[in-house]
């Protein structure tokens, strides 16, 4: 099969690799539909937000946690799935030790060993033509669910991980700051949830209006012709936002302007990697008595997957994928997608999707 291997930075390869083979509990699956994330991203353009090894110069690392495809073959003990069955995948760097206090609550995205298997780290390969997957990780798709938008749903159960850190109530302002894909997705989730406005605050007017567009955001600020804190309190009445959502990360100054736009007593709940330390005015965030929360990736909530949640809110037709997927890419050209994702200001993207078994 093909697969891209990654060897650090923008060095991106297409290589032929053995087909591997489903174990026990376990299915493969081909890859019809697998998504760009801006995590992929930190380490594309040379960061390491984890601070773990990033050695893959000699043998390249198969990446790719946003997948979706078909089972072409199934494992010892699995039952419920079948051969030819569309699927979603929740992204296998999220399982635990199955053993810990965390993972025996639900809480696996925090487990001290997540992303852990048989002693070695583990994550899915949705740049591949094919992957091997945990059967309790598969997710069968009903006929209105295309692979490509199942190719995103973690970026929306991120987004419904949000919620249930931070409830949404009818009448709340909520921000969010950044225009990716998550602050799309999240913008979705959070005006399916009843929030009374959503301001989304952007560098660019261009994917505002693509967020207002596809209902995401009710109204939107680009902070390259104005102060966003500024912008934000005059829509709010002076009072400020009652939830902030910042989605951006990397060496972005958003931390501090969640504070700025953030309402007294407020709560700001951050979902983007900082590739460095955030600035933090400790002052201000006092004496607003702002709560700061973090929120990373998600599992389960009261014993439900979150993957499974944004899978019924696509279904239902409360959240919608199609309008975020703006550009396609075969496998043989997945430096051009990265490319593409890398630099949105030029490509015009959102959602990048690469398909490894097309053309």
């Amino acid at each position: 099969m093909k697969a891209a291997l990654f060897y650090g930075g923008i060095d991106i390869r297409v290589e032929e690799l053995p087909t591997p083979e489903p174990g026990p509990g376990e299915v493969l699956i081909r890859v019809r539909s697998a998504g760009i994330c801006g995590s992929d991203l930190h380490t594309y353009r040379g960061a390491n937000p984890w601070r773990m090894s990033a050695d893959t110069s000699s043998r390249g690392r198969q990446d790719g946690h946003e997948l979706a495809g078909e089972v072409t073959a199934i494992g010892p003990g699995v039952s419920g799935l079948s051969v030819g069955q569309r699927v979603g995948i929740e992204p296998e760097h999220l399982i635990g030790c199955g053993e810990c206090v965390y993972c025996r609550r639900g809480d696996t995205h925090i487990c001290q060993q997540r992303g852990q298997r048989h002693g070695e780290r583990h994550g899915s390969h949705g740049f591949s033509q094919y992957d091997v997957c945990l059967a309790h990780n598969v997710h069968p798709l009903p006929d209105n669910v295309s692979t490509d938008a199942a190719a995103i749903l973690d970026c929306y159960a991120c987004g419904v991980h949000a919620i249930h850190r931070v409830p949404i109530l009818p009448y709340m302002n909520v921000v969010i700051l950044g225009t990716g894909a998550v602050g799309m997705t999240l913008g979705q989730v959070v005006r399916a949830r009843g929030a009374r406005r959503v301001i989304m605050v952007g560098t660019r007017n261009e994917p505002l209006i693509l967020a207002r567009r596809a209902g995401a955001a009710d109204e939107g600020v680009a902070n390259s012709g104005t102060d966003p804190v500024e912008a934000v309190l005059e829509r709010t009445g002076g009072e400020g936002a009652d939830v902030v959502f910042e989605t951006v990360g990397g060496n972005a100054p958003t931390l501090a302007q969640a504070i700025g736009m953030a309402r007294p007593g407020g709560v700001i709940c951050i979902l983007g990697i900082f590739t460095t330390d955030p600035e933090l005015d400790t002052r201000v965030a006092y004496r607003k008595e702002v709560t700061i929360t973090w929120c990373n990736s998600y599992s389960s909530w009261n014993g439900i997957s979150e993957y499974a949640i944004a899978l019924e809110l696509l279904t239902s037709g409360r959240v919608a994928s199609e309008p975020l997927i703006t550009h396609h890419y075969p496998l043989d050209q997945i430096g051009e997608a990265f490319i593409a994702a890398a630099d949105k200001k030029t490509s015009k993207a959102v959602k990048v999707l690469v398909h490894p078994n097309v053309g």
